[in-house]
């Protein structure tokens, strides 16, 4: 639960969570000056605000697939946050994101990740909290600047999979695997956002992830996306490139 909460609020958050109290719950209470120590360096200081608003609720589950809920958030997605979740580690979890109205989301997250460090008995180091919220801010910016942030996702999933099955990839490797997946996606991206993306690839590569539980989750994220990969954007964009390379022979 978010420090900042009035009590109003408190109520509709617990409400869109579906429970009428916390008793029961091990409350965790998230401060704005944690959001800003792990926020500070990807968001505005505006952006983040000077409260805590949004608020998580998480139960563990059998099985290692993370599933994701969220109220009164538009910013960050569902699949946003499964994304930079499996970065920090978790897995077998039912979240629930939820704001007292309508915010962005984005402070959620160090939420989360404190809350299942306090359900699982096992500390994320803030190495792995920056790397998980540098991954949670970038996507939704190129998501943004693409203007569809399922693709963006979908995207950054794949690239991690391939990062998970070679943890050695040069930088010039990770930055053609981004095309690639680009490309699969049917996304003709800029130049500026496969460096941002490639740059975020490249730290969290230098992290000490669980890279075994980021191809798990990957997999599970990437089944989603089927649609998006068989696209007739995606085989579209796919034939103009196969005449390109026609034409250059």
């Amino acid at each position: 639960i978010c420090a900042d909460l009035s009590d109003a609020e408190k109520s509709t958050v617990l409400q869109l969570m579906g429970i009428s109290s916390t008793d029961g719950y091990n409350v965790i209470t998230v401060t704005n000056s944690e959001e800003h120590k792990y926020l500070d360096s990807y968001i505005s200081y505006s952006e983040i605000g000077t409260k805590a608003l949004s608020s998580v609720l998480i139960k563990e589950k059998s099985g290692d697939e993370i599933d994701v809920e969220t109220k009164n958030i538009n910013y960050c997605t569902t699949g946003m946050y499964r994304n930079a979740l499996a970065t920090a580690g978790v897995s077998g979890a039912d979240v629930t994101v939820a704001g007292p109205f309508e915010i962005s989301g984005t402070a959620a997250l160090v939420g989360t990740i404190k809350a299942y460090e306090e359900m699982s008995g096992e500390t994320v180091s803030d190495d792995v909290i920056e790397s998980s919220v540098d991954e949670l801010t970038t996507t939704g910016e190129v998501g943004e600047s693409i203007g569809d942030t399922e693709k963006a996702e979908a995207i950054v999933a794949t690239v991690k999979e391939d990062l998970a099955d070679n943890p050695n990839m040069s930088d010039s490797e990770i930055e053609e695997a981004v095309r690639d997946a680009a490309g699969d996606a049917g996304v003709d991206m800029s130049e500026e956002n496969v460096k941002d993306v490639s740059e975020m690839l490249q730290n969290l590569q230098d992290s000490d992830i669980d890279w075994d539980n980021v191809k798990r989750q990957s997999e599970s994220i990437l089944e989603n996306f089927k649609d998006i990969f068989n696209s007739e954007e995606a085989q579209g964009l796919f034939s103009r490139f196969i005449e390109w390379i026609k034409s250059l022979l």
